[in-house]
């Protein structure tokens, strides 16, 4: 037979909580207090408490006392008993909780029958209770039971939930419960108003109160500096000790720094970067290196990004950077300068130093790095090898066969003329600069570009400058992390790891970091979450700096300036890269009149959002290298907004200053057309005063601005009202004519004056 716990623990007299807690102790498996638990269990619990087990059969009920004569109260005869079935299993009698019968009726207990078998061992007297109902209030009323003779508990105060129990008991009560203002508390960095009302426990309200008044305006999780958190601190009266967390990024460049042992340093590839002019051939030269046909694939003939390739050469890894030569990718270059160890200039025989060969110079030399000159078409008849050693001479180039200390290699990438000699002269400068690293350390690089990949994910092109790089490892890229979840070489073969001076494409970030930005593995995850977060809250903060609120002082300098003409672009591209190098050529179109305003610019194709955010702001979306989604495009035709699909950039940017010089306001220029002498005035009543006038040189048509002169002073400007000839009207008077002139509202015209006529001229300006 099987007992509930909530019974046992009534009878035990303990409570339900402490023996389910006991039954849990004791190894018996129990869910609460409903469950139910067999009779050895029960006896073990009973015990454990020290109770004896009560008897198998249930005890009898004592004899019921014949009821005393009473009046039978009104009501409905009581039900016949009904007899017992002896087959059903006894119950023990557990005492009811059931309202008490009504006064002059005595419920009475018939003997249970006795089990054939069973032995009587001895009779329970159940204890007898007085039932009451106690009023705690107008509308709360409990039913209490106590034994016979028990003294009533005491009575609790009501709980009043009206105004006076609002301003009386009920508060009073509570009020030695709230807890008192500290003086001193110690929270978190960066600190917040949210974050300061939970750790000294004063509402949030009453912070900004205190800022308000010290004239700071600021938003509820906006962080606070050190000033406002002391002034803070003495306006409420508490001592505020802000806790600054660990110096991730310190113990990070601090384990970076560290210096490597001599025994783990090894011999890595050199990292040569291509450099030079639009057109000179870098890409092509660099396919005659690799084999490859990469030129023929880009559009326009022109390296939009940096291309990254590994080359083995006479059993020698030669990892090349091929950056783009236009002007408008000057910021690739140099980042291409600044990660590299030797760069190949590429001068064309036939052209010789271009404006682009000299800035390429400029960051090669900005960031130290050793030159070699590659002359490349030198296979063409119009090739002249002497116009190119003096132009690199006239920029402190000295080549080797002047004396200098400068190679230059003449050679051809379409007959494959000079190749050899060029990698064997980039074999020995590697061997002069004893470039070293050490692969047992977590990788570090630099992200070279990084785009947004359909079914992949954020993807960055990482140089490994030192370390090796495995999947798996947790990699931190600026304001991105994650797992590298695969690692691919140029084309696209998985790697197992990638050491040092090795491009290779990591996927599994959680952003797309920017093009440039740092690569360091780290041990933790969570740390380089941590990173991440706080690089990316301090960009944000640094974006609110720069904007700057409409304050009482600025606000009629604000409303007086008109501001620039501005064209609202949203800017979509394929590599990071791309979006830098776009971003600082759309920036320099600008001018103070009329501005490129970018609204938004992302990696990644365009979607329905960009679309939606056009369509709100006025803008227009371009894209570079990506196409609209469907969806997208539908989306675009139905609200009307226009969509730019581009593949070369500087058509993009003629495009953007076309825009620009559209919205420009076109310049006003003043023509004299020629001049009347007022020889006599007619006086008309109905019309006014008309000047009768000699054109004395040009013309005075009948549309034409008008100034009068007397005296060579200026007296009025203003409209020809009407031009006549005699009696006829005319469109203009021409050289040596007479003709009457009516000025538009002014009759002030005297005999001598000289009428001028003029008129304004647009015309368009150009960026």
């Amino acid at each position: 037979m099987r007992i509930r716990l909530y019974q046992l623990a009534k009878e035990l007299g303990v409570e339900n909580k402490d023996l389910v807690a006991k039954c849990q102790e004791m190894g018996i498996e129990v869910k609460s207090h409903s469950s139910t638990v067999d009779d050895p269990q029960a006896a073990a619990l009973r015990k454990a408490y020290g109770r004896s087990a009560p008897p198998v059969a249930p005890a009898p009920v004592p004899e019921p006392a014949a009821a005393p004569p009473q009046p039978k109260p009104p009501g409905p005869p009581a039900a016949p008993e009904a007899p017992a079935r002896p087959k059903a299993p006894p119950k023990p009698v557990v005492p009811e909780e059931d309202e008490p019968p009504p006064a002059g009726k005595e419920k009475i207990r018939k003997r249970a029958p006795v089990r054939e078998g069973a032995e009587i061992l001895r009779r329970i007297e159940l204890p007898k209770y007085e039932s009451t109902v106690r009023e705690y209030g107008p509308h709360v009323r409990v039913k209490e039971r106590r034994e016979p003779g028990a003294a009533p508990p005491p009575r609790r105060r009501a709980r009043r939930f009206g105004r006076e129990g609002r301003r009386g008991g009920f508060i009073g009560r509570m009020a030695p419960q709230i807890a008192a203002r500290p003086t001193k508390v110690v929270t978190d960095f960066p600190v917040t108003v949210r974050s300061l009302s939970q750790s000294t426990g004063i509402k949030a309200n009453e912070i900004m109160a205190a800022l308000m008044q010290s004239g700071a305006m600021v938003s509820l999780n906006q962080p606070l500096g050190d000033d406002v958190v002391a002034m803070l601190g003495a306006t409420l009266g508490v001592e505020i000790e802000v806790r600054r967390g660990r110096d991730l990024e310190g113990e990070l460049a601090e384990a970076q720094s560290a210096p490597d042992r001599p025994e783990d340093l090894v011999p890595r590839p050199p990292v040569v970067a291509f450099l030079g002019h639009v057109d000179h051939g870098k890409t092509s030269l660099l396919d005659a290196i690799r084999k490859t046909r990469v030129a023929a694939s880009e559009f326009g003939g022109i390296t939009q990004h940096i291309g990254a390739y590994t080359v083995e050469q006479g059993g020698r890894m030669v990892t090349f950077l091929d950056t783009p030569g236009h002007r408008a990718f000057t910021a690739m270059r140099a980042r291409g300068a600044q990660v590299t160890d030797i760069v190949v200039l590429v001068v064309a025989a036939d052209d010789g130093v271009m404006p682009q060969t000299e800035e390429a110079i400029n960051h090669a030399r900005a960031a130290n790095v050793p030159i070699v000159v590659a002359m490349n078409k030198i296979d063409l008849p119009s090739a002249n090898p002497q116009r190119v050693l003096e132009g690199l001479s006239k920029r402190d180039l000295l080549p080797v066969q002047w004396g200098g200390n400068i190679e230059v290699v003449p050679v051809s990438a379409v007959s494959g003329q000079g190749i050899d000699d060029l990698i064997e002269t980039l074999a020995l400068q590697a061997e002069i600069l004893e470039l070293k690293a050490n692969p047992r350390k977590p990788a570090r690089g630099v992200v070279l570009e990084a785009r947004l990949s359909e079914g992949r994910g954020a993807v960055a092109t990482v140089l490994v400058r030192d370390g090796t790089l495995h999947p798996g490892d947790v990699v931190l890229c600026g304001a991105a992390f994650g797992r590298a979840r695969s690692l691919r070489d140029h084309r696209g073969r998985t790697l197992t790891e990638a050491g040092p001076s090795m491009p290779v494409e990591v996927s599994g970030l959680s952003a797309v970091p920017a093009a440039g930005d740092t690569v360091s593995v780290l041990s933790d995850y969570d740390t380089a979450r941590q990173i991440a977060e706080d690089r990316q809250r301090r960009a944000r903060e640094a974006s609110f700096a720069e904007r700057q609120h409409v304050t009482l002082e600025n606000l009629f300098a604000t409303l007086a300036e008109t501001g620039p003409k501005e064209l609202r672009v949203i800017l979509k591209a394929d590599v990071h890269g791309s979006l830098e190098v776009i971003r600082k050529a759309l920036s320099e179109v600008s001018t103070s009149e009329v501005a490129v305003n970018l609204l938004h610019a992302a990696v990644g194709g365009i979607n329905d959002s960009d679309v939606l955010l056009a369509d709100a702001s006025d803008a227009v979306i371009i894209g570079f290298n990506v196409v609209p989604e469907p969806s997208a495009r539908a989306l675009a035709e139905q609200t009307d907004v226009e969509i730019r699909l581009y593949n070369i950039i500087y058509n993009l940017t003629d495009d953007m200053k076309a825009a620009l010089e559209r919205r420009l306001e076109p310049e006003r220029r003043e023509v004299v057309l020629g001049h009347a002498a007022v020889r006599k005035v007619f006086r008309v009543s109905k019309a006014g005063n008309i000047a009768g006038c000699y054109v004395t040189d040009g013309r005075v048509p009948r549309n034409a601005l008008v100034r009068l002169t007397r005296n060579s002073i200026v007296v009025y400007e203003g409209k020809i009202a009407s031009l006549r000839h005699l009696k006829d009207d005319i469109r203009e008077a021409a050289n040596g004519t007479e003709c009457g002139i009516r000025i538009v509202d002014y009759d002030d015209v005297k005999e001598g004056d000289v009428i001028e006529a003029y008129e304004i001229q647009e015309i368009k300006r150009k960026l």
